[in-house]
């Protein structure tokens, strides 16, 4: 199952990334919504983690036009240290979830369990 990362800032990438493979997972990253935009026109992942505020285009604008474009990956999760309150009608809006920041590893693996059972069904 592969899981794209996508984070402006390289350490949070790596500590997510390493995790996720610790845990089994296949990895790709992105530091911007661009790298991310192409990932998932070359190769759609099974799930995206999403940072919202990035420079230039911001997580939801990222969203929105991987939707328009009809390439919505398959689960995503809204990363962000907004509160939970903040982004509750963004992601129930969008049809994913939120986990903000800062999150503890063991959050973020049962986060990402949980969107794996749902692609697998």
């Amino acid at each position: 199952m592969r899981v794209l990362v996508v984070d402006d800032e390289p350490d949070i990438r790596f500590i997510i990334g390493t995790s996720l493979q610790r845990w089994g997972y296949e990895t790709d990253e992105a530091s911007n919504a661009e790298e991310a935009y192409a990932i998932c026109r070359d190769a759609p992942p099974d799930i995206m983690l999403l940072d919202v505020s990035m420079p230039g285009e911001t997580g939801i604008e990222l969203l929105d036009r991987l939707r328009a474009d009809d390439l919505v990956p398959g689960p995503v999760a809204l990363l962000s240290a907004a509160f939970p309150g903040q982004l509750a009608g963004v992601a129930a809006d969008h049809g994913v979830v939120h986990l903000p920041k800062p999150f503890g590893l063991e959050d973020l693996e049962e986060l990402v369990a949980d969107l794996a059972s749902r692609v697998t069904g």
